[in-house]
């Protein structure tokens, strides 16, 4: 797994193009551990390709991540067609500790867990 940076920030959301028109697909949260894995079905990623039919060849891919030592956590009522428009990923301090934020939006989130960590990897589709 991949490590999420203040280094690779910004290539990593770039990357996923902000997982617009993304969705969660699976979200497990661990309490003795403090961790939470979710699966995201990213719907764009790396460069989109012009198809000569003049449609996009999006990249779809799916991304787990595992977030780390969870300090806040909110997730409100998630259904299959709830999108993300703009995924937020911050680090932010917390009485004079750092941690990442990840959020579904900026403004009223549908997820939303501060945490020490951020790991990622890509799998297959299924």
């Amino acid at each position: 797994m991949i490590l999420i940076t203040k280094d690779n920030l910004e290539s990593f959301i770039q990357h996923y193009q902000g997982f617009h028109d993304s969705w969660f697909s699976n979200i497990n949260y661990n309490i003795k551990e403090a961790k939470i894995e979710v699966l995201v079905d990213v719907f764009w990623s790396g460069e989109p390709t012009l198809k000569e039919d003049g449609t996009y060849e999006t990249n779809k891919v799916k991304v787990k991540m595992n977030l780390n030592g969870v300090e806040q956590c909110n997730i409100k009522e998630l259904f299959s067609w709830d999108s993300i428009n703009d995924v937020f990923i911050k680090y932010i301090t917390i009485k004079d500790k750092e941690f990442i934020c990840f959020a579904s939006e900026e403004e009223d989130p549908s997820f939303y867990v501060v945490c020490d960590s951020i790991e990622y990897e890509e799998l297959a589709l299924s």
